[in-house]
């Protein structure tokens, strides 16, 4: 039982990054396209492609969690044992600091902008960037620990 609870923990560690890497891959282009053309226009050529890709392995990774939650409701002892006062304190952790970068960039952004004239779509695209990778690059580095 103790092999399959590590395996188990594996899987959920190589979904995080899974997900973690999908999201950044499918989300920077939209970023850099801010600053690099015309932020009203669409993407184009290589970050097109790049997004695309992006999104389809941040696709799988939800499929793989859909999964994951299934197989952990057939298990409930190993559910039990996977999900202990440590991994809920761990993420307990990481939405409360996910909540303050979050919160900090927001203040960020507000102070820029007083400088310099930010588009809706760019401050939109920037907090979900933050408010999803934050907590979980937090969570993976808490949970190496």
């Amino acid at each position: 039982m103790k092999s399959e609870i590590a395996q188990l923990e594996i899987k959920r560690r190589t979904i995080i990054i899974g997900n973690l890497a999908g999201f950044v891959v499918w989300q920077l282009p939209y970023l850099f396209h801010y600053f690099t053309s015309d932020p009203s226009s669409n993407l184009s050529g290589w970050s097109s492609a790049v997004s695309i890709i992006g999104c389809f392995i941040w696709g799988y990774f939800l499929i793989r969690i859909v999964q994951f939650s299934r197989l952990l409701r057939k298990k409930r002892k190993l559910a039990s044992s996977l999900n202990d006062e440590y991994i809920q304190v761990i993420r307990l952790k990481s939405f409360a600091i996910g909540f303050w970068v979050l919160l900090g960039v927001i203040v960020l952004l507000v102070t820029l902008s007083l400088v310099v004239d930010l588009k809706v779509r760019f401050v939109l695209f920037t907090l979900i960037f933050a408010g999803v990778i934050a907590p979980l690059v937090s969570y993976l580095i808490f949970e190496k620990d």
